[in-house]
């Protein structure tokens, strides 16, 4: 065999190898976007932030549960409340709390409806209404209660 049928048969030998790499790629690339159009599972997205409003039916839900034991009452307030009412309500027993049963049927009151300041009125079936102030120190930081009235 010569020189130059030598380099034509690894010419060849590349030329096909390349075909196939090719071809494999295409291959899974047209299968790969086949499986992922024909998927039944969702696409997962952000899920937006919640509002002020439910914010505040999450702390007036969470204050007005006097049956429930006082550590576990305070770590799922804490997450929600300024670092002042934190401490005010770190004193509290939730037994010593009269809400209880809030309905999500909140509504805006008071003239603090801000951008930084907000407050919400709840019903509960059990102590009368609930009134959530909430306040945040810029218009992106986050919702904090600021004040909770649960009177009668």
């Amino acid at each position: 065999m010569t020189w130059k049928r030598v380099l034509a048969v690894l010419a060849v030998a590349v030329v096909l190898v390349a075909a196939v790499v090719v071809v494999k790629v295409v291959y899974e690339l047209q299968h790969t976007h086949t499986n992922r159009a024909t998927s039944s599972t969702p696409i997962p997205t952000r899920s937006a932030a919640p509002t002020s409003k439910e914010i505040a039916y999450a702390v007036a839900d969470r204050f007005c549960q006097p049956d429930k034991a006082k550590n576990a009452w305070q770590r799922s307030l804490t997450p929600y409340l300024t670092p002042e009412v934190w401490q005010l309500y770190s004193a509290v027993r939730p037994g010593n709390v009269l809400c209880a049963g809030v309905h999500d049927d909140g509504q805006p009151v008071g003239d603090q409806q801000t951008s930084t300041d907000q407050a919400f009125q709840f019903t509960a079936s059990t102590g009368g209404p609930v009134t959530v102030t909430l306040h945040r120190d810029t218009k992106a930081g986050p919702w904090l209660a600021s004040y909770i009235n649960a009177g009668k």
